[in-house]
């Protein structure tokens, strides 16, 4: 196989960036570790598909993190339709925020208390068991993020 000058310079030009490249032994070592880490993950799913996948439904679940939430969201976090959300707020049984330009948002402690009212008493509390404790929706939501966070 014959090159011609052209190309023999041009493996050449290549060919002398690859002292510098070697000589940042710490580039490099980030970059295998980060290469381990992606054949760990993936020896974990499976396959590239599969932990695609699972960063997609992450990335989908997020939105359970902001403090507003759009109306989807909101649907999605307390687990009913959009029809009846707008109902609620149409029969003024839950505070919506309307920016200027935004749809409606909704403010998630508000759609916990919301949720809330709708909580039906187990049988020990019908039954009047003093020992059961009850807790408000954002109490329920504080004392689970307080745990998870391990600070009790």
């Amino acid at each position: 196989m014959e090159f011609s000058s052209n190309e023999i310079l041009k493996l050449i030009e290549r060919a002398s960036g690859i002292p510098d490249f070697l000589s940042k032994k710490t580039d490099i070592e980030l970059l295998l570790g980060k290469f381990q880490s992606v054949e760990e993950y993936l020896a974990r799913f499976g396959s590239l598909d599969e932990l695609v996948t699972f960063f997609k439904r992450i990335e989908e679940k997020m939105f359970m993190l902001k403090t507003f939430l759009t109306t989807e969201e909101a649907s999605k976090f307390v687990g009913v339709s959009v029809f009846t959300l707008r109902e609620a707020v149409k029969k003024m049984q839950l505070p919506v925020y309307t920016p200027p330009g935004k749809g409606y948002l909704f403010f998630r402690e508000d759609l916990e208390e919301w949720l809330g009212r709708f909580r039906n008493p187990s049988r020990e509390e019908l039954e009047g068991d003093a020992n059961v404790p009850v807790l408000s929706p954002s109490e329920l939501f504080t004392k689970h993020d307080r745990l998870s966070q391990k600070q009790i």
